[in-house]
């Protein structure tokens, strides 16, 4: 019974991160439109949600902070970090809502890498869900009245989904041998470092700092987008299993959207609702069992080989 309790708790936890980070697609939108940096954004976001983990959890941070977890901190932190580079690159090509929609294909991506990495092949069902997947974003992102031309932005994205994917791969590993706050903080810190290297690297403008609206989003991100987020996300994940956390985050792209429509960032199009249905029935394929009646029995089945589940 405690069991499930921690599941239910650990569910809505990681439900409540989907919420804010969809949240998080209007507010790097609108730091962008303040004329910040991708740059400045990622290393400002992540400085803020560095110093707030490092102050708030200093104690525990130094008792459990162990030599042999920075190289998994590392691994993490530049997973992190070249996932949400890519995606506000993304969004300067893009509108929030593919931004959001594309970035939740990597649900579908998880078990590929997962396959790779532990050499137990999916089941048929994801390969459907990918298939379908792939299609969702081809009638969401493809412009049919040019003809079959992706945006830039678009593709990006999807690269950016591939970061997140291995993310939160690693974060499942790692949640279950580290301190959930020791993760939290490595991650961050090496994505501040990284973020600040790309910053000197292609920006230096302090200015940046001055802009009332570009850092009231920027801090937001910092606060709730990444601190709150993924210390919430690395908690739940030591009593959720890495496929089943990415399916609840990618519900994160039917907020963003919502979140973009309402506040007159995107038009709701056709394409846009057909688009974003396909892909959510991919992403929700990948966890439903399907039940099957025999007679006057019900049993519950996964779809389609349920013995490939078991091996």
């Amino acid at each position: 019974m405690e069991n499930k309790k921690v599941q239910i708790i650990s569910n809505l936890s990681l439900l409540a991160v989907a919420i804010i980070w969809g949240s998080g697609f209007i507010a790097s939108q609108m730091a962008l439109d303040a004329s910040l940096s991708s740059e400045f954004i990622m290393f400002v976001r992540f400085a803020i949600a560095t110093l707030v983990v490092g102050i708030v959890f200093y104690k525990d941070l130094k008792k459990n902070l162990k030599k042999e977890h920075i190289k998994g901190g590392i691994l993490i932190g530049l997973f992190l970090f070249l996932a949400f580079y890519v995606q506000t690159i993304a969004l300067q090509y893009t509108t929030p809502s593919n931004n959001a929609f594309i970035t939740a294909s990597n649900v579908v991506i998880v078990p590929f890498l997962w396959w790779i990495i532990s050499r137990k092949r999916p089941n048929l069902k994801v390969f459907i869900s990918s298939f379908l997947c792939l299609i969702g974003i081809g009638i969401l992102s493809i412009n049919f009245s040019e003809g079959f031309s992706l945006k830039l932005g678009d593709l990006l994205t999807f690269l950016c989904a591939f970061f997140f994917a291995g993310q939160i791969i690693t974060t499942g590993i790692l949640a279950q041998k580290m301190d959930a706050k020791v993760v939290v903080f490595l991650q961050f810190a090496v994505a501040t470092v990284c973020g600040f290297i790309m910053f000197m690297m292609n920006d230096r403008d302090f200015s940046a700092f001055t802009s009332p609206k570009g850092m009231a989003a920027v801090v937001y991100l910092g606060v709730f987008s990444t601190c709150l987020c993924y210390f919430l996300q690395t908690t739940a994940q030591q009593h959720v299993d890495s496929a089943k956390a990415a399916i609840i985050l990618a519900t994160e792209s039917l907020f963003g959207t919502i979140f973009s429509v309402v506040l007159g960032y995107d038009k709701l199009s056709v394409n846009m609702v057909f688009g974003g249905i396909i892909i959510l029935t991919s992403i929700i394929m990948t966890e439903v069992k399907i039940p099957i009646k025999k007679g006057k029995r019900t049993v519950e089945a996964q779809l389609l080989f349920e013995k490939d589940e078991e091996k």
